[in-house]
């Protein structure tokens, strides 16, 4: 029987962590490497900062969220591992997308 790929899923889960705190903390400044970079964005430096603040808030709540769902789904793996990477996988996408709707839709509105 497969087991699930628990250390995939915290992998994933801290790069999502860890690359969300410079974000957090305005410490990226306007570039074409990393960040939220969408036209509006380049357009004003406030702009880019504060849109990159909000991704990162969001990408800080994803990466916590397959964190624990990839925990609490390691339990459940016991019965059914195939299940249990369907579930961190269902969640690293629902929380991935919401990530990223979240940040355009603050983005329209600054």
């Amino acid at each position: 029987m497969k087991r699930i790929q628990l250390w995939r899923w915290l992998t994933v889960s801290i790069v999502f962590i860890v690359i969300s705190i410079p974000p957090i903390l305005e410490k990226v400044p306007p570039n074409h490497w990393y960040g939220f970079r969408v036209a509006k964005t380049f357009s004003d430096e406030r702009i880019w900062y504060a849109a990159n603040r909000v991704m990162g808030i969001d990408l800080l709540l994803a990466g916590g969220a397959i964190l624990i769902g990839a925990l609490v789904t390691s339990k459940l793996a016991r019965w059914n591992p195939r299940q249990a990477n369907r579930i961190c996988f269902s969640i690293f996408l629902v929380s991935s997308l919401a990530a990223l709707a979240h940040g355009f839709w603050a983005l329209s509105r600054m």
